[in-house]
């Protein structure tokens, strides 16, 4: 008899876990600045001494920009480098909608010397 009321609800909780609602860009830029800015520089150019020894990406250089596509910074992003040594992973951090955004709307538009800011 248990089983009959506990089917529904074990079937319904795959529906009901709670979604991470979607970043807005504001609070992505603001996600840049708590947790990215150490290596990639407040205008994500990776002038900071952390981003030179670690050989951070530059997003403001339109040629190096252009030969790592999308998807591969999304992975970047989610899988981090070098088991989290070089970048941690943000996969906990931000869903995939969240990441694709952040590339898209926010690194994607970096300009030298202009600031990352919400």
């Amino acid at each position: 008899m248990r089983w009959m009321v506990l089917l529904p609800v074990l079937l319904l909780l795959p529906g009901l876990q709670a979604q991470t609602p979607a970043r807005s860009l504001g609070e992505l830029k603001d996600f840049y600045a708590a947790n990215c800015v150490k290596c990639h520089g407040p205008d994500g150019s990776a002038h900071m001494p952390d981003g030179k020894k670690l050989g951070g990406f530059d997003f403001t250089d339109a040629a190096k920009a252009a030969k790592e596509t999308d998807a591969e910074m999304v992975k970047t992003i989610r899988k981090g480098i070098l088991f989290g040594v070089v970048m941690p992973s943000f996969k906990d951090r931000l869903t995939d909608d969240d990441i694709q955004l952040l590339v898209k709307e926010v690194l994607r538009k970096a300009e030298k010397g202009k600031v990352i800011a919400p």
